[in-house]
């Protein structure tokens, strides 16, 4: 517990202090700025009322209309996070300071994921900043607008789940599953990655339960707040636009007047282009973004790591890794059917949620290959630098 706290401690200095030099040069953003892309907060205020629907249209938040009524259009996990500040505060959330508290945990779960694997503070310390401070993750942890809060709660969910995948204690089976639900109802792609999150737990389950039957049985009773939540979403879906799999984006106007629709494969090429081949790293802010390994250079060391690893042959029972890269181009894949890669932003917004997978790579490769870690100081700072600059510029345009 001591080098949990000492170790957690001192990184939380440094985000901090990154944190509030963004608050400092970034116009009037500050943690009490009025959030005008607020609809979890009006969607929790509808709940708290008794009704699904919004009693009526705000047209810069992509309210869905479906049957003459108005819907907010995004996953609805962090309307729980919000509903107990409505209901003493009303629709005026502090939103930017729950992003801030939000950004905190999920720093906490990256340096205690890289404890349990690496089993070296200073390492656990080194790899989390990469993680929080050196990635595109720090362009979206501290606004508190719609698109951004939603993925920095997922961010701290998947790293929960994974964590919580990993530790010795069989019953936190129960809670990474949640904590994967909860994500997938929160960023829907990233279900993505729950057949890692399941092959963990087996091995973990596998160590002292060998009957196949057992571990199904157990499997589904570690399983049943997970379904309920997902049964939840599911019945939210339905009785608000008919269909268990509809979260209300199909019917937003921008996608009702595509002729191809929300995603479509005949994107693909163009965006991934964008992707992995994006260099315009100027324009504030910019629609479609740029490529996301310059945006995230972790991604570079994951590509290293993995070309080290695979060279090993010392694979210690983790050949599931081999799967992780399968697993990041599907996800990768997916994006690149939207229409818009996220629409404003700094970097490579979407490719944010791939990072917690991209992370547990690391570290995993980085305990069997037993690399130099500081080498990443180079692409850390990289990314620091990058990141800071361009979200200072993007929060400029906005405040």
């Amino acid at each position: 517990m001591a080098v949990l706290v000492k170790g957690y401690s001192f990184a939380v200095l440094v985000v901090l202090s990154v944190y509030g030099l963004i608050y400092l040069f970034s116009g009037d953003f500050e943690l009490g700025a009025v959030n005008h892309y607020n609809p979890f907060s009006r969607q929790a205020e509808s709940w708290l009322n008794g009704r699904l629907d919004l009693p009526e249209n705000v047209t810069h938040l992509e309210i869905a209309e479906f049957g003459g009524r108005y819907f907010v259009s995004f996953p609805p996990f962090p309307t729980f996070v919000v509903l107990p500040f409505v209901a003493v505060l009303g629709t005026d959330t502090p939103d930017h300071a729950i992003a801030l508290v939000v950004s905190l945990l999920a720093l906490l779960y990256a340096y205690k994921l890289a404890l349990r694997i690496l089993e070296n503070s200073r390492h656990a310390v080194f790899m989390s900043l990469f993680l929080v401070i050196g990635t595109n993750y720090l362009h979206i942890a501290l606004w508190g607008a719609v698109w951004y809060l939603a993925q920095n709660i997922a961010f701290l969910l998947t790293l929960m789940a994974f964590y919580y995948g990993l530790t010795d204690n069989r019953k936190h089976s129960v809670l990474a599953l949640f904590f994967m639900c909860a994500a997938m109802g929160t960023r829907p792609f990233n279900a993505v990655y729950l057949p890692i999150l399941l092959y963990l737990i087996y091995i973990r389950e596998s160590k002292e339960e060998t009957e196949i039957v057992q571990l199904v049985r157990r499997a589904f009773i570690y399983a049943i707040p997970a379904i309920l939540l997902g049964v939840f979403f599911m019945w939210l879906n339905y009785m608000r636009f008919g269909s268990i799999f509809e979260f209300g984006h199909n019917y937003l106007e921008e996608f009702l007047m595509d002729e191809h629709g929300q995603f479509y494969v005949g994107r693909i090429l163009g965006n991934l282009r964008i992707m992995f081949l994006g260099f315009n790293l100027t324009d504030f802010p910019l629609f479609h973004g740029f490529a996301f390994w310059i945006a995230s250079p972790i991604f570079l060391t994951f590509a290293v790591y993995f070309v080290m690893w695979v060279k090993n042959w010392q694979y210690e029972g983790n050949e599931w890794i081999f799967a992780l890269p399968i697993f990041i181009a599907i996800h990768i894949i997916a994006f690149s059917m939207h229409t818009s890669l996220g629409g404003h932003q700094f970097g490579s917004r979407y490719t944010v949620d791939i990072l917690p997978i991209a992370y547990l790579g690391v570290l995993f490769m980085a305990k069997s290959i037993r690399p130099n870690l500081y080498l990443n100081t180079a692409p850390m700072v990289f990314g620091l630098l990058l990141n800071f600059i361009g979200t200072i510029e993007f929060l400029r345009f906005y405040f």
